[in-house]
């Protein structure tokens, strides 16, 4: 393609409508198996990957907070092992006290690393999404043998 994606591949719990141009996987992301299930349909290094993830909530706000962060975590993970140098990663938060780690996480990895509030979200809601750009490589490289592709 001259412009846009070359591949964009998505993973849900849930099935999700067919989208043109896209291949989406009905998986658990936290699943050993997806990750190199996901690297392995792009055909190599992503440029961009976006989390939306967000578990089931139990009414408990600690306890979703926690979870969530779980969430962005493992996809911030996954995000540094397999961008491409310069990728981006966005993600899907909400403000709490564990934000701060995570980033912290980030700021290892990426030149530069923000909270964006859309316009869309509502002026109450804890709801942000991180933006991470200028990735910078691995930190450290994994473990020989140990790699999603």
């Amino acid at each position: 393609m001259e412009r846009g994606a070359g591949a964009v591949v998505g993973v849900d719990l849930l099935p999700v409508e067919p989208l043109a141009g896209a291949t989406i996987l009905q998986a658990d992301f936290t699943d050993p198996a997806c990750p190199p299930r996901l690297i392995e349909l792009l055909g190599g290094a992503p440029d961009l990957i976006v989390c939306d993830m967000a578990p089931n909530t139990t009414g408990h706000r600690q306890t979703d907070h926690l979870r969530i962060v779980g969430l962005v975590e493992a996809a911030a993970d996954f995000a540094v092992q397999v961008l491409r140098p310069g990728g981006a990663f966005v993600s899907k938060a909400f403000q709490g006290g564990e934000t701060a780690a995570l980033l912290k996480l980030l700021k290892q990895s990426f030149a530069k690393v923000r909270h964006v509030k859309p316009k869309a979200s509502r002026a109450q809601s804890s709801e942000l999404y991180l933006l991470a750009t200028g990735f910078k490589g691995r930190i450290n490289p994994l473990p020989s043998g140990e790699r999603f592709r």
